[in-house]
């Protein structure tokens, strides 16, 4: 099991991710599971399964990007349904998603994520 850690700071808000990391294996198979933990509490987790050997350019990546991706998506989408819910919308009209879409660009969880998934990228996680 490894352990990554990444703190930032974004507005008032500050926030404590917490990257847990382990691997598994089979008979057949090896894989990656990653949880992603904020301020203590859980975010969910992404697993990835190899047949073969990977390329990644470090342990874990392709794992902790996922959960970070799918996190990201999981936001968004709960952010569009409550647009919808509060505005009564069923069905957007032409260009209304990007917009909407850009309104949550700018919300504190959107900015973490792009920053987490920076940080993964770079490989830059407090020590």
């Amino acid at each position: 099991m490894e352990i990554r850690r990444k703190t930032m700071k974004i507005g008032n808000c500050k926030a404590k991710w917490q990257i847990v990391n382990e691997s598994w294996e089979t008979r057949n198979a090896w894989g990656h599971k990653t949880t992603l933990i904020r301020n203590g509490y859980d975010y969910g987790e992404h697993k990835v399964r190899y047949y073969n050997r990977t390329w990644e350019r470090y342990t874990y990546e392709t794992c902790m990007r996922g959960a970070v991706e799918e996190l990201y998506q999981r936001e968004l989408d709960y952010y569009i349904n409550q647009y919808k819910e509060n505005n009564a919308i069923i069905r957007f009209k032409k260009g209304e998603k990007e917009k909407v879409e850009k309104e949550f660009e700018k919300i504190e969880i959107a900015k973490e994520l792009k920053k987490l998934k920076k940080a993964i990228q770079d490989r830059k996680f407090d020590k």
